[in-house]
């Protein structure tokens, strides 16, 4: 019984994974030909492919497993996504960056962002904890306005990222070549045709996900939402993770942290607005732990961002924000 559970999240893990890497080429080949700045390719064209394991994970376990169980996942989902991006994704593009630096695609192992993207960091830090106040004030009509406020929040953020940044067109140079060009000799086609066999892959990986999150969380004995947060962001946010690795190792930093920043925007904002609007939104004490350490850390990051120079320290911080967390929930649940 335990073996099926796991095959579950292998096959789903897998399956999330090459859905979301099919979608590298294809953000940079949607910005070119449509001369998007590097602030709307990397904080909002980028984070919204990206996010799809995420919204396909929390659509199947809200509206299609349902229940308690299924809404904890969905929500554990949307918490955790901010809290890995604030934590584990950031030493991994600063990996990328020394690999760079080394192999001389880049001139410094230091990451040295733009500071539009001060913004979108300040965004997460102040909008991210509203997703637990229904915890402490009960009733319906502050879900519908707490929602409708972050969903306007979000569109407003879109239209200002439209207005700032270079063309990615300047800064990348030629076209990157399809996977699916191979396949069908026109652009085109081939783009389309890699959208929706990575949306597929996704979405049926994702339903897997779930499945198998909510079954080992049975086992072990550990609530959906913790495991949700533990796991499936793991998982799901290797697409975007990706993106920045690829964008960090050739130099493109703003791009690179701002694929990164900007996902966190989304699930500060849209997917908790949604949320907010189809869920009772009951976070557990892991969950309200979790949204602790994920703005205490965006705002340490918000510093370096501003400086324009990240280094060591802060995949240094990253990295203890997590181990943090993990040892709390550990102590919490086992203690």
């Amino acid at each position: 019984m335990h073996l099926g559970e796991a095959i579950s999240l292998l096959v789903g893990a897998v399956l999330t994974i090459l859905g979301g890497a099919l979608f590298t080429d294809s953000v940079e080949v949607l910005a070119i030909k449509f001369r998007l700045t590097t602030s709307m390719t990397g904080a909002v064209i980028s984070p919204l492919l990206t996010s799809l394991p995420e919204l396909f994970v929390f659509v199947v376990a809200v509206f299609i497993h349902g229940g308690v169980s299924g809404e904890d996942v969905g929500i554990g989902t949307i918490i955790g996504e901010p809290f890995m991006a604030s934590t584990l994704i950031y030493p991994m593009l600063l990996l990328a960056s020394v690999l760079g630096y080394l192999a001389g695609r880049r001139t410094s192992y230091e990451l040295h962002p733009g500071r539009e993207l001060v913004l979108p960091f300040l965004t997460v830090s102040l909008l991210f904890p509203l997703i637990s106040l229904p915890n402490f004030v009960p009733g319906s009509l502050l879900r519908y306005v707490l929602g409708s406020l972050l969903l306007s929040i979000y569109f407003v953020y879109v239209y200002l990222s439209t207005r700032r940044g270079v063309l990615v067109s300047d800064l990348v140079g030629d076209k990157p070549t399809l996977v699916m060009y191979k396949l069908v000799r026109s652009e085109r086609a081939a783009l389309a045709l890699q959208l929706v066999f990575s949306v597929l892959m996704i979405a049926f990986g994702s339903r897997l996900l779930v499945s198998g999150v909510i079954a080992m969380s049975r086992i072990v004995g550990v609530s959906p939402q913790v495991l949700s947060i533990l796991i499936v962001p793991c998982v799901a946010a290797l697409p975007e993770s990706i993106t920045g690795i690829i964008w960090a190792y050739r130099g493109r930093d703003t791009l690179a942290i701002a694929s990164i920043v900007g996902e966190k925007v989304l699930y500060s904002t849209f997917y908790p607005g949604l949320a907010l609007f189809v869920t009772h939104v009951k976070l557990d004490i892991a969950s309200l732990y979790c949204i602790a350490v994920t703005c205490i850390v965006s705002l340490l990051m918000l510093y370096y961002v501003y400086r324009g120079k990240i280094g060591l320290e802060l995949a240094m911080i990253g990295l203890s924000g997590y181990v943090v967390y993990v040892a709390g929930v550990l102590v919490y649940h086992y203690l």
